[in-house]
């Protein structure tokens, strides 16, 4: 079973994307085989290798694919583009991400420490996605609404680490922290580097 008829390259590749993203979730990427996503995707093995290098790429593509609709969805929340409000929202969101999609990036940095070519492409993904925040962040400085007495470079790295250990801890299903609590917390850290009170 190759293409799909009557299906695009790139609806085949968002099935790839989807049907990747289940099978890493419930077998494991040390588990998952190329065979088992093609399947579930209802193509050929041979559909996948036209679009990826291997399974690593694999993982981490369709790793970006659900972080893009996540950040994707908190952009639609808040209509305002300046950074503080937008540090905000995506501050807020910590405490309530979506399971799945803190289980494939659990899976994914985990699998990393065994697999040199997961863990250089990961590193590219979330680098890269550090390097969006620190310009994020260095915008806001520029325009003042952000304070510039700590390097956006390193603000980024802490938004990087924050984010991934709220991934952690919301992979051992612990108790969800009252959500008035969360706000006024995020609010307060937020508002400590921000030249404005965030709205």
């Amino acid at each position: 079973m190759g293409r799909i008829a009557g299906v695009t390259p790139e609806e085949t590749r968002e099935r790839l994307l989807d049907a990747a993203a289940r099978v890493f979730e419930l077998k494991g990427y040390e588990g998952a085989t190329v065979a088992q996503i093609a399947r579930e995707a209802g193509v050929s093995s041979g559909a996948i290798y036209a679009h990826y290098a291997g399974k690593a790429e694999l993982l981490v593509d369709a790793l970006r694919a659900h972080r893009e609709r996540a950040v994707a969805s908190v952009l639609a929340q808040d209509g305002s583009t300046d950074a503080a409000s937008l540090l905000f929202a995506l501050a807020s969101r910590l405490g309530t991400r979506e399971h799945e999609a803190t289980a494939l990036l659990a899976e994914a940095l985990l699998a990393s420490r065994r697999d040199a070519e997961l863990a250089q492409v990961l590193a590219a993904a979330l680098g890269e996605r550090e390097q969006l925040m620190a310009a994020l962040i260095g915008r806001g400085q520029a325009e003042g609404g952000i304070s510039d007495d700590v390097s956006s470079e390193t603000a980024a790295r802490f938004a990087l680490m924050l984010s991934l250990g709220s991934m952690l801890v919301r992979s051992l299903d612990l108790p969800a922290t009252d959500p008035a609590d969360w706000t006024a917390f995020m609010r307060r850290l937020i508002d400590a580097f921000t030249q404005e009170t965030t709205p």
